[in-house]
């Protein structure tokens, strides 16, 4: 166990991405544009991993049981896990996790690579300040041409912790806790998240949220 409050420290600051990715040394690959805004209004968002990959695949399932990197991404804020993961998938292009998050209200912008004719992405970033909430997309369609396309992403439940909203369990500003509690296996499914209740050391006035958490808008960027 470890603490993660230093995965959301500096969180509006960053543009930068840091990179897991193949090389693209071909002239079949096109570069995308994220613009991705965080619309909760108590929840920072630890860094967005992000990755290319086919039609019909994802990081996660909705339903089903949880990869083990979805805990790392979940619970503790760390991408790096997941897409490092991915990039050993076939049907997968490229992964890339921000090297900084977004406070609420607040905006960030990172790049990733799609070979052409595979042409979707999904996305997933923690909530901060819950045991193991985070931001979807899932096997979204990436825009043709110059045109940009906006989705909006919900709030998603890891099922790999319990909800118990304590402060010694959720590493997010609000509290400091531990990040990851592989002892406590959760619900067992990922799921849509029902927010926060106050049931513990968690503010729900404060930290609770409705979806959709974010908005992310896709350009492609090269000619």
């Amino acid at each position: 166990m470890h603490k993660a409050t230093s995965l959301f420290v500096g969180c509006v600051l960053s543009t930068a991405v840091l990179a897991a990715t193949n090389s693209w040394a071909d002239d079949g690959m096109d570069t995308y544009q994220l613009i991705i805004t965080n619309l909760t209004p108590g929840q920072p968002i630890a860094p967005a991993m992000a990755t290319t990959h086919r039609a019909g695949q994802s990081f996660f399932t909705a339903g089903a049981a949880p990869m083990p990197e979805l805990a790392d991404l979940a619970e503790a804020g760390n991408g790096k896990p997941m897409a490092a993961k991915l990039l050993t998938l076939p049907g997968y292009t490229d992964a890339q996790v921000a090297a900084g998050g977004i406070a609420p209200g607040k905006t960030i912008t990172m790049t990733v690579n799609a070979r052409r004719g595979i042409d979707h992405l999904s996305l997933g970033a923690m909530l901060g300040n819950t045991n193991d909430a985070f931001i979807a997309l899932r096997d979204v369609e990436l825009p043709k041409g110059q045109q940009t396309v906006t989705y909006m992403a919900d709030g998603y439940d890891a099922g790999t912790e319990t909800n118990d909203e304590s402060c010694s369990t959720v590493p997010g500003p609000a509290c400091g806790g531990v990040a990851l509690s592989p002892e406590d296996s959760g619900e067992g499914f990922v799921h849509i998240h029902n927010g926060i209740h106050g049931i513990s050391g968690l503010n729900a006035a404060k930290y609770d949220w409705r979806n959709p958490v974010a908005q992310v808008a896709i350009t492609r960027v090269n000619k």
